[in-house]
């Protein structure tokens, strides 16, 4: 499925139609993920999605999929030819998306961190969510985002991975950062990361990203914050101290060149660990 689509660059129609091919194809085994939009929106000159627009966009999709018409924008669609339940899965950078994840979603994609504190209050977060609607939190399928990488040293393993932690770190400031745990002695940094996040070179191995965050002095606190990256030691470390606060479910970036040689490293040196 989509990791993540966003209300502005796709209609609820379309989304909900391509969804029904890939559950023909793939029965029992297909995801809805949404978002508010980041680089998607940003190179287009669109603003993102607001909370109220996301919860319209879910609602709509899941009508589209379940009745086959639905209304969207005070427009009337439909969907004639699938009829069934998809799940849907919000992408979340904060509290309040995890609260509505909570409140809405079926899964949540969790971008807030791998600090132990920090996944054991996104978890709270979305708890709230449920709360308000007398949902049961083992309804929410929450997924983990770490970026990832497997290496001789600590160092190689972070430095090729450095453009995703600059997009992980740019959402830090997005919208607010309020509730985000950023160290105050890293707020000015952090907000002027937001600033000059470069969305046209988003998640590129060669981004100028890269750079911004070592020369803001950022490297270290986003790799130790948003990585499971390092020697097999080191990543079976992070993922045990992950486990113990509360995170099951890993959904690993994977955005240099040679993904095939990170998966036979990982699966030979970091998953026997956790069989």
């Amino acid at each position: 499925g989509s990791r993540v689509i966003n209300p502005k660059t796709r209609h609820p129609a379309v989304a909900a139609s391509a969804a029904a091919s890939i559950e023909e194809l793939a029965p029992g085994r297909t995801m809805i993920g949404v978002g508010t939009g980041d680089s998607a929106v940003d190179n287009i000159g669109v603003r993102p999605a607001t909370h109220t627009e996301l919860i319209s966009y879910v609602r709509t999709i899941r009508e589209l999929l379940l009745q086959g018409h639905s209304q969207y924008n005070g427009v009337s669609c439909k969907q004639t030819w699938f009829r069934g339940p998809i799940p849907i899965y919000i992408a979340a950078s904060g509290p309040k998306t995890l609260q509505l994840a909570g409140e809405l979603a079926d899964g949540v994609v969790i971008n807030t961190g791998l600090l132990p504190e920090i996944i054991k209050d996104s978890i709270e977060q979305v708890r709230i969510g449920c709360d308000r609607v007398n949902r049961s939190i083992d309804e929410i399928d929450m997924w983990w985002l770490p970026m990832t990488n497997v290496a001789d040293n600590r160092d190689k393993a972070v430095d090729e991975i450095a453009m995703t932690l600059a997009s992980a770190g740019s959402h830090l400031s997005r919208f607010t950062t309020t509730g985000k745990h950023i160290p105050a002695q890293l707020m000015d940094k952090v907000v002027e990361l937001g600033q000059r996040y470069n969305s046209d070179q988003h998640n590129k191995p060669d981004s100028a990203n890269r750079e911004l965050i070592k020369e803001l002095g950022l490297l270290d606190y986003l790799a130790d914050r948003f990585s499971i990256a390092g020697t097999p030691s080191d990543c079976i470390g992070k993922l045990e101290a992950a486990i113990d606060a509360g995170a099951r479910q890993f959904w690993m970036n994977v955005r240099f060149h040679d993904k095939a040689h990170f998966m036979r490293d990982w699966a030979r040196d970091v998953m026997p660990s956790f069989r």
